[in-house]
């Protein structure tokens, strides 16, 4: 004879996990994950339209662009951030652009880039270009 299968299975229980402990001199950062109305800035034009980004991207997109950078290449970590930022809109606009140039497309993605990764200081301690650093080769005498 068959076993019913209503009384086959043993009922699971999940035992709570415990509540990590606080360190007292440490205030953990609360973050949400909700997005928020954010203000946006025009990154590049197609036909007179315009195509936004948000004023301020969040750090997250960095995150996001350095680890596909490490395990995928730079090529593929630069497409996934302007297909994120730009949206589907603007990366078909782009796409379907027969005009656009290396140069054009190298600036929207330069300004990706350092909007994504942020600010860093030059060899001065002077704010210098934004995202991760670039430095000439030395010059020759």
């Amino acid at each position: 004879m068959a076993a019913n299968p209503r009384t086959a299975t043993k009922k699971r229980t999940t035992k709570p996990k415990p509540t990590p402990a606080v360190a007292d001199d440490f205030e953990p950062v609360r973050l949400t994950s909700k997005p928020a109305d954010v203000d946006r800035i025009v990154l590049f034009y197609v036909d007179d339209e315009a195509y936004s980004i948000p004023k301020h991207v969040g750090r997250n997109h960095g995150l996001r662009y350095l680890r596909t950078m490490r395990r995928q290449g730079e090529a593929l970590a630069a497409q996934e951030l302007l297909e994120v930022l730009i949206g589907e809109d603007g990366y078909t606009a782009l796409m379907d652009c027969e005009d656009l140039t290396d140069e054009q497309l190298d600036q929207i993605m330069n300004r990706l880039r350092d909007m994504a990764l942020g600010e860093v200081e030059d060899e001065e301690g002077k704010e210098g270009r934004q995202g991760h650093a670039r430095r000439k080769a030395p010059q020759g005498h």
